[in-house]
């Protein structure tokens, strides 16, 4: 099992994606991916350090389209 997400829960946003209306067919199986990567992670996320401020710029840098973060990650 999973340190970052346990089984349940892991099938309970699943579930959740699969039954609501995403933007792109597209999104959604990135979406069910990135839970599922998570699900499966050993729990290094712990390792990865975070500058004084990071997370607050890394938030409001976020686009509210799901389908512009797509321009990020190819």
């Amino acid at each position: 099992m999973s340190d970052i997400l346990d089984d349940e829960a892991a099938a309970k946003l699943v579930k959740y994606i699969r039954e609501n209306d995403q933007p792109s067919p597209h999104f959604q199986a990135t979406m069910i991916n990135f839970v599922w990567s998570l699900h499966q992670s050993d729990g290094s996320l712990e390792e990865i350090p975070l500058a004084d401020g990071e997370m607050e710029e890394i938030f409001h840098s976020l686009p509210t389209d799901p389908e512009k973060e797509l321009q990020y990650t190819e």
